[in-house]
């Protein structure tokens, strides 16, 4: 109980801050590029909020079929490949051209780090959906159902 409310803050935390760069660099700075992985990294921690969420309230088998999981967690690989193939690159610009930092609305520096966020919350959220997904029974939907009475 007392993990999955870490790991409810943590999510929220990475929500806030994922909105937050996007606006802080689509807008002010014109970072587009930042901005956008950002928000994406921002949507993995949202979604991954709202599975710890349903599970501690117990609502997460009545609001989300396997097939809905499994769906989540491939966005999740999809996140998690695309923010890994963004980060290398970025990486290989980086030592190619040596920028600086500084401005912003052109620094590699900045697209390498939210990739890497949008890397690390795609595999955060593929380890959640494989984790709840292993709370479903199978055997419970072959089983005879209690409520119906033989004849």
């Amino acid at each position: 109980m007392l993990r999955t409310k870490i790991h409810i803050a943590i999510s929220a935390i990475g929500v806030i801050l994922g909105i937050s760069a996007f606006i802080c660099f689509c807008i002010v700075y014109a970072n587009i590029e930042a901005g956008i992985w950002a928000l994406m990294s921002g949507l993995n921690a949202a979604l991954s909020l709202m599975l710890h969420c349903h599970y501690l309230k117990q609502s997460l088998h009545v609001n989300f079929s396997r097939k809905a999981l499994q769906y989540i967690r491939d966005f999740a690989i999809v996140g998690f490949v695309s923010g890994g193939g963004l980060t290398i690159f970025y990486i290989f610009l980086e030592c190619y051209y040596g920028l600086e930092i500084l401005p912003i609305n052109t620094s590699i520096v900045i697209r390498l780090v939210w990739s890497f966020m949008m890397m690390k919350w795609g595999l955060l959220l593929y380890y959640t959906t494989r984790k709840y997904l292993r709370t479903y029974n199978d055997h419970q939907f072959f089983s005879e159902n209690p409520y119906i009475e033989e004849t």
